[in-house]
């Protein structure tokens, strides 16, 4: 087993050196579990505003891509929200996933949750006309970050569409719109299997 987490760790850094991400985990309000993260994950912590439970998500986001894209050599940002859990495989997995299409957004399934949503039942995070218990994977219009790769092009256009002003819980749309604007298409990553743990 120890010998297998190696073997997906240095596979991992291979494809990262290949891809230059820049990797965060959301932090929100400090209710992350504190388990590790193979790799060069950044903690972005969002804290909320007064307006509860509204956050400053999308200027988190923004910052965090500026300081972290500093020298402009990084191709994209991938992003693991606090409340999602993943394995190894699941990283390794992603980080080929984005290697093979880094031009474009790169969404994991994730079922989330009717604590999150306020639906009656889970729902996939991705979709193309709305939220629904079909695994799509053509023509994807829509998804929330969960566990989410945003190559730069998307970030720029987003950052374009006023990224800095916007507030949780509506990043995630607005970002999928900016997606959209750029031209920018959708592919899913089946074999990524992460847990929305917000239930």
């Amino acid at each position: 087993m120890t010998s297998l987490l190696i073997l997906l760790l240095m596979h991992a850094t291979i494809l990262v050196n290949m891809a230059h991400l820049v990797c965060v985990r959301v932090n929100w309000n400090n209710t992350a579990p504190s388990i590790p993260i193979p790799g060069a994950f950044h903690m972005l912590n969002i804290i909320p505003t007064v307006e509860y439970p509204f956050g400053e998500k999308g200027k988190t986001l923004a910052g965090a891509w500026k300081q972290l894209d500093h020298d402009n050599t990084m191709d994209g940002m991938l992003i693991l929200d606090g409340d999602v859990a993943i394995e190894p495989v699941d990283l390794a997995n992603m980080f080929a996933a984005i290697h093979g299409h880094d031009k474009m957004v790169v969404v994991a399934p994730a079922r989330i949750w009717p604590t999150s949503t306020k639906r009656k039942e889970w729902s996939w995070a991705h979709w193309t006309k709305q939220p629904s218990q079909v695994m799509e994977t053509e023509n994807v219009r829509w998804f929330s970050f969960n566990f989410t790769y945003l190559p730069k092009k998307v970030i720029e256009q987003a950052l374009n569409d006023g990224l800095r002003t916007w507030m949780y819980p509506r990043v995630d749309k607005r970002v999928a719109d900016s997606a959209f604007k750029a031209g920018v298409p959708v592919y899913v990553a089946q074999n990524v299997s992460t847990k929305h743990l917000h239930f």
